[in-house]
């Protein structure tokens, strides 16, 4: 897994279903978003100071990264956590993106079954080689999979499991660190309020199958 690669297009592999369709647990478009920012920070284009998140909005040719940036400048303005939980792009724009890039490939429909149904293009990057990749994840990762690993602990994408945050792989997430500790920590928050309240649904418990 490079940073190239990009963590929230890793992040999106994992929200794919066996047979193509993209999950529909809750915790799946905030995951992806969230990777988007922590490839922000990486890329130096997202960065905190103590007075202020400063953000880079010239488009740099990637859409997702750009769409996000956007989302962080307004209008309307939002929080960070509002750009995780509420924000674009969402994850039907994501799999569009990643098609139009020739990342994902579509495939025919189920006739008996709604959603469109995509497939990555390179057989190397499957849902199985990123889960492998985040299994492996430790202290002395790269900063992307550190980072991809936390997030998708916290939105339950590795198997429904919902793990806690880890710090050393907060740690090893380098310049994303920061980032993607306070998006995960949006997410940790979202999903204890949903339960605290009894609003958990299928969807929400929807892992990818």
């Amino acid at each position: 897994m490079t940073s190239a690669e990009g963590v929230g297009r890793h992040l999106a592999l994992l929200c794919l279903e066996r047979d193509g369709r993209l999950t529909g647990t809750r915790w799946a478009g905030p995951a992806v978003r969230a990777g988007l920012l922590a490839d922000l920070a990486l890329a130096g284009r997202l960065t905190e100071t103590e007075d202020a998140v400063t953000v880079d909005v010239v488009p740099s040719g990637d859409p997702l990264a750009d769409a996000v940036a956007r989302e962080l400048v307004g209008p309307p303005d939002r929080s960070l956590d509002q750009v995780v939980q509420e924000g674009r792009p969402d994850l039907a724009e994501v799999a569009r993106a990643l098609v139009a890039e020739g990342v994902w490939e579509p495939l025919r429909p189920h006739w008996w079954r709604r959603g469109d149904r995509y497939r990555p293009a390179d057989p190397a990057l499957s849902r199985a080689a990123v889960s492998a990749a985040l299994d492996e994840a430790g202290p002395g990762s790269a900063p992307s999979l550190a980072a991809a690993a936390v997030i998708a602990g916290v939105a339950g994408l590795r198997g429904g499991r919902f793990d806690d945050i880890r710090e050393d792989l907060l740690t090893a997430s380098g310049d994303a660190a920061w980032v993607v500790g306070a998006a995960a920590a949006a997410i940790e928050a979202a999903r204890a309020w949903y339960g605290s309240v009894g609003r958990m649904t299928i969807a929400d418990l929807n892992i990818p199958g």
